[in-house]
């Protein structure tokens, strides 16, 4: 056997060796680590009502307003998971869903002085996601899937506003226990390693008296470690 046809010979096992270490993800224990875009559910007209409540609450009207809402921010996720089979993982995972910023210049009124109110009301989510994937491989190395589970998130909501010089500060802190569901789609690189795209939908974010009743979507690109990589 010449030089040339040992050289093809040895590239064709490597082939074949790398086909098969890129296949489907195998069952047993691995992590996941994801970033990405969190955007809340809410329109600047709800947030608009909310700050008319908050004053309201407080024997002020609103006589005039202009306001910003910046509804998205960075969000990422950290996961431990276990896949059982081909189609059935479980995912333990820690997120942050980053944090919704509104402000407002407001004119107000208690029905006989007025004064102009400089308003910023921020929103913001974390915490543990327990979840159940179900998966559909698709060929050796695409396979997509769909998630359900509960998240236990820390929301915390604080209001500053400024009145004529005198500024005051409200915060609000609730834990949440709510529906989470999302799907994806990975793609095995190596045998190890995996890329992950996935949107995921949080229901219940907000807090009552500060953002209202709010839901968030997070889309992130992650990538899937096998614990085989450690040994």
């Amino acid at each position: 056997m010449n030089l040339i046809m040992r050289s093809s010979a040895v590239l064709l096992c490597l082939g074949f060796g790398l086909v098969h270490a890129a296949g489907a993800a195998q069952p047993g224990w691995y992590f996941v680590g994801s970033a990405g875009e969190a955007s809340a559910s809410v329109s600047q007209g709800e947030m608009d009502e909310n700050l008319v409540s908050i004053f309201a609450s407080g024997g002020l009207d609103v006589v005039d307003s202009t306001s910003t809402l910046d509804d998205s921010d960075t969000g990422f996720g950290l996961a431990g998971g276990y896949q059982v089979n081909d189609h059935f993982a479980l995912e333990f995972s820690y997120v942050d869903l980053g944090s919704v910023d509104y402000q407002a210049t407001s004119t107000l009124t208690d029905g006989t002085n007025t004064g102009v109110a400089e308003t910023r009301l921020e929103s913001s989510a974390n915490g543990p996601i327990v979840s159940a994937l179900g998966i559909l491989p698709i060929g050796e190395r695409f396979s997509v899937f769909g998630r359900v589970g509960f998240s236990l998130l820390n929301a915390e909501g604080s209001a500053r506003i400024t009145l004529d010089g005198d500024s005051q500060r409200i915060s609000q802190s609730s834990q949440k226990s709510d529906p989470v569901f999302g799907i994806g789609a990975e793609f095995s690189m190596t045998r190890h390693f995996t890329l992950r795209l996935a949107w995921d939908r949080y229901l219940d974010v907000g807090t009552a008296d500060v953002s209202g009743d709010i839901d968030a979507d997070l889309i992130t690109l992650g990538i899937r470690m096998g614990v085989g990589w450690f040994r």
